[in-house]
């Protein structure tokens, strides 16, 4: 069917069809479940598949994001989302089925408690228009999807969200051909929590063959061991005014669950008071449960991959100065003192020395407490976890990539810099979008944009992104920033300062 006709129907492997519409000249279907809406007895189960269906459906709406409260939610504040959330949204260009185009999957992130695939700054259609089928999907968030419940593992098992995201690869798999899609060319892409989830996902068996290749911008893998899940759990239970049960907390009202969840998040002294260290920068997180996670991220891709070497090929990388996301926009960069930085440091286990060396390798006007703390928590967090997944895989994967974003944005009077996020409005060329220039500015360079969406393409086409790919002793990444060049890191000491730690 071409462009101008009727909308744009397609029929699923089932049988069922689905009514999406046209836009700039592609296909677009949002708001497709992929498995059964997680209410009543369904709340903190494993994903259910969809029942087929017979006739035409509609997929012009998108579906509710998962449960939450705004970023910037005061008390009171209403809830946005609701529970009929586990959907995809498609983006293809016009083709036939059989066409055998790639497919990028998106997970979005959020710090596992917000985030959804609606979010103007992930409309897909700039890289469909290249020649790919763009899928973006949402999973469950916050208690409903990461809050473990020990003891009860047969009403909720462990790390739900994480499951409904292998549920949703295997929706892709069953049902892409219907635009044109090749599930044997599939690449997943996600950034932070998305990243992070997909880096669980690698080292789980359950997701071989569900994608050839993945993208993890600034992976967010850091996990909760049992012990954490329980000070997390009892955390919000106390905050909420209810017992720390699967019953209690599943009939409180949710609302007061999510408002709970969000003070964890926002107010990390509140964290501390409940028994959560410096390490959970968010309360909620992916937990090492021994069934559905065995090991934390890094450690299960190293036992998993010198098993059974995947055929997988890992384009990985992160932002030059990620935490002033978090610590510029409010002044909180300005406000930390020494004692908080030792108290991170010990916190996740870095000795004093090597925060001190950490130190000195940052330029003299970039010595205060806010920037050491920035940068201490910038490579523990994002940018190493990156570097050891890019050494992983070209140890063990078909192949590695690796990156580095060093644009710096010039908001916030030019000191929010090459920040968690900002490559975003790049890679999805929606650099117009609220989120994007609340990133970007008003100006971003174009050409920048241009680039990084014809490098994720390609990777996602061929495994090539056009750079040299990540391997000796001084591996390259491609510095993406004013100009773009392939070089290795300009500190690699700094990575060395966490061996043994991370």
């Amino acid at each position: 069917m071409t462009a101008g006709a009727a909308e744009p129907q397609v029929m699923l492997a089932h049988g069922g069809q689905l009514r999406g519409l046209w836009e700039g000249g592609g296909r677009v279907f949002r708001g497709m479940p992929y498995a059964q809406a997680p209410r009543g007895a369904l709340r903190f189960a494993a994903p259910l598949p969809v029942s087929p269906w017979s006739g035409v459906r509609d997929a012009t709406a998108f579906a509710p994001m998962a449960p939450q409260l705004a970023r910037s939610a005061r008390a009171g504040a209403p809830m946005l989302g609701g529970d009929d959330c586990l959907a995809v949204n498609v983006w293809a260009p016009t083709a036939e089925p059989g066409a055998h185009l790639p497919i990028m999957v998106w997970v979005h992130g959020g710090g596992f408690f917000r985030g959804a695939a609606s979010e103007p700054l992930y409309d897909g259609a700039a890289l469909a228009r290249r020649g790919v089928v763009v899928v973006s999907v949402q999973y469950r968030l916050g208690i409903d999807g990461f809050m473990h419940f020990e003891g009860e593992e047969h009403a909720a098992p462990a790390n739900r969200g994480l499951l409904d995201l292998l549920m949703a690869l295997q929706w892709v798999r069953d049902h892409i051909h219907a635009w044109g899609g090749d599930a044997g060319r599939t690449t997943v892409f996600g950034q932070s929590a998305g990243a992070g989830a997909l880096a669980c996902l690698m080292g789980m068996p359950a997701s071989r063959g569900l994608f050839q290749r993945a993208i993890l911008q600034s992976p967010s893998v850091a996990c909760q061991t049992l012990q954490e899940a329980a000070a997390a759990r009892h955390a919000v239970a106390v905050l909420a005014g209810v017992e720390p049960t699967l019953a209690a907390l599943g009939a409180a009202q949710q609302a007061a669950v999510l408002h709970a969840v969000h003070r964890l998040a926002s107010e990390p002294a509140l964290r501390q008071q409940h028994g959560l260290g410096g390490r959970n920068f968010f309360p909620l997180r992916p937990v090492v449960d021994g069934q559905v996670l065995t090991a934390p991220p890094l450690e299960a891709l190293a036992q998993q991959w010198a098993d059974q070497p995947p055929a997988l090929q890992v384009l990985v990388g992160s932002n030059a100065q990620e935490m002033r996301l978090y610590h510029v926009p409010g002044g909180a960069i300005d406000r930390v003192t020494e004692a908080q930085v030792h108290a991170f440091a010990q916190d996740v286990g870095l000795n004093a020395s090597a925060a001190q060396a950490l130190r000195s390798m940052l330029p003299p006007a970039q010595q205060t407490p806010g920037e050491w703390l920035c940068a201490l928590q910038s490579d523990y967090y994002y940018r190493v976890p990156a570097q050891r997944i890019a050494a992983l895989a070209h140890r063990w994967a078909r192949s590695a990539h690796g990156y580095e974003f060093t644009w710096p944005s010039p908001q916030w009077r030019g000191r929010l810099g090459a920040a968690h996020g900002v490559e975003l409005p790049f890679v999805f060329g929606n650099l117009h979008t609220p989120t994007g220039q609340e990133l970007t500015g008003p100006t971003p360079p174009a050409a920048l944009a241009e680039a990084l969406q014809q490098r994720w393409v390609a990777f996602a086409r061929d495994g090539n992104p056009g750079w040299v790919p990540y391997a000796g002793a001084q591996p390259p990444v491609q510095h993406v920033g004013e100009r773009l060049f392939c070089a290795p890191h300009t500190q690699p000491e700094r990575f060395a300062l966490w061996e043994g730690v991370l």
